[in-house]
């Protein structure tokens, strides 16, 4: 096969756009298949709408002339409308029209071991006076915690109750909540990943990257556009350059600076106040920044392009982290939409970050591959088989013992709650674990880059570091397989 020829194969099979199919993280929905087009418009005031074509700006301005309300895109052609009351979709190209299933608005991470403290969010647009209502009818305590994005409500309440909460049609989607909400006075929330048809919906699957080379490469480029005032122009490149670096270490991906803005393949950098030359505003000081998705879905040369609000005081490891919110943005311009995983840099809300968690660099390596492992028709030919030899028979092998993938279980016994406050620059952190066949370490690390080994293995003690502000201590006990098993605290020290 020629290299052109596998170029050309890659390069095809990337660009498929696979306009049959809404991708939602709960189940794929083939609008080809899947009722065919449904004649009658369901009913409800928010609508699932596949188009037979990716939905362009001509298709979305005649939508907005029919009185719909475009709140999100969902891949891979499809849009979540608000209808009018006098809804008219015919001669639009619909292939496929419903409403969101209860079930597509749970997030996989729910479940009876959590700990009772979620976030909901609602469809963009509705009164948080209705949303707060909703949720207290079902028995849920609303928080009210500064910065949260407007359309989410932080609340506790009972796991049972929170299908019939997903069964109104204002929500959107619910999802385990990061302790540090519930502890922090202020928090700083993401909007999601930006396309030319509107934001990514957080029920939906996207997982859109840039395209690669015959040898699983992406190689992208990056340029500062406009520097922050509010750090050493150095300072603030060598952050954003550090978090390019991070999601570098673990795939196929290299990032070099460009000559020139605009340019294909490259993702423009700036720091801007209000309105900057988008449909997306800075109108509020707790929006931190907005990302670009790749092409596609979003065209050159807006692609990736991601933007801070320089009307915030940004700053290095205090103030708003550049590095934390960047890591975070990065995701987004490398084809990530936001995790439902707390301790995840992508989860929705930016929290101080080191560098990537697990969740982060299973979904980067899932997009572009692990780093270093090739593919394409550049690759050498394998060495020729050498002629067999004749050998002796080799002894009957020994059965081999079944793999253990049991992971241990932790119980946290001291500090007695989830969240505590002190003002000690240390706490003592003691416990168990179990494991079926013997936990062999347990170790602890924090959202502020410390970590270390505990003492004993089935009851467990240490001794943790505290900065001022939250930490997050994440114990984690491990067997000899490689299996672990975590639980978490989280300290507030004033």
């Amino acid at each position: 096969m020629s290299l052109k020829y596998a170029i050309c194969l890659i390069l095809l099979s990337q660009c498929a756009w696979a306009g049959d199919l809404i991708r939602l993280k709960s189940r794929t929905i083939d609008g080809a298949q899947d009722g065919l087009r449904r004649e009658t418009p369901p009913s409800g005031k928010y609508w699932l709408v596949q188009f037979q074509e990716y939905p362009g700006a001509r298709l979305r301005a005649e939508l907005v002339r029919r009185g719909f309300r475009i709140i999100g895109y969902v891949p891979d052609s499809s849009l979540l409308l608000e209808a009018p009351k006098m809804a008219d979709l015919s001669g639009l190209g619909a292939r496929w029209t419903g409403p969101l299933d209860a079930a597509d608005k749970l997030s996989k991470g729910l479940n009876d071991e959590n700990s009772g403290t979620y976030l909901v969010e609602f469809h963009r647009g509705v009164n948080p006076r209705v949303a707060r209502g909703i949720v207290r009818q079902h028995g849920f305590l609303v928080h009210e915690t500064e910065g949260l994005i407007p359309w989410h409500l932080l609340v506790t309440g009972g796991h049972s109750a929170l299908r019939d909460l997903a069964g109104h049609e204002e929500v959107a989607y619910i999802m385990r909540a990061d302790p540090e909400l519930l502890a922090r006075k202020r928090v700083a929330g993401c909007g999601g990943p930006i396309t030319e048809a509107g934001p990514v919906a957080d029920y939906a699957l996207a997982d859109t990257g840039w395209l690669r080379d015959a040898q699983g490469n992406a190689a992208l480029q990056y340029i500062f556009a406009t520097m922050t005032q509010k750090l050493d122009a150095n300072v603030a490149r060598s952050q954003v350059e550090r978090a390019f670096s991070e999601w570098a270490r673990y795939t196929n991906l290299t990032f070099t600076p460009a000559q020139q803005t605009g340019a294909a393949r490259t993702i423009d950098i700036l720091f801007a106040n209000g309105a900057h030359g988008d449909a997306y505003p800075f109108t509020s000081i707790t929006s931190l920044a907005h990302t670009f998705y790749p092409a596609p879905p979003n065209p050159e040369p807006v692609a990736g392009d991601m933007h801070f609000n320089d009307a915030q005081t940004w700053g290095v490891g205090m103030n708003i982290d550049l590095f934390s919110v960047a890591l975070h943005e990065i995701g987004h311009a490398l084809g990530l939409a936001h995790s439902d995983a707390p301790s995840a840099v992508m989860y929705p809300y930016y929290k101080l970050s080191s560098g990537l968690t697990n969740d982060d660099i299973a979904a980067i390596q899932a997009l572009y591959g692990t780093r270093g492992a090739q593919t394409g028709a550049s690759d050498p030919p394998p060495p020729p088989t050498p002629p067999a030899q004749p050998t002796q028979p080799a002894p009957p092998a020994a059965p081999t013992p079944p793999t253990d993938t049991v992971a241990p279980t932790v119980a946290i016994s001291a500090p007695a709650y989830t969240i505590v406050s002190t003002t000690n620059t240390s706490i003592a952190v003691s416990g168990t674990a179990k494991d079926n066949v013997g936990v062999t370490a347990v170790k602890w690390a924090t959202s502020t880059g410390n970590s270390g080994t505990a003492s004993g293995t089935s009851a467990w003690s240490a001794t943790v570091p505290l900065l001022v502000g939250t930490n997050t201590i994440t114990v984690r006990a491990y067997d000899a397989a490689g299996n672990s098993g975590w639980r978490s605290v989280t300290v507030v020290r004033h």
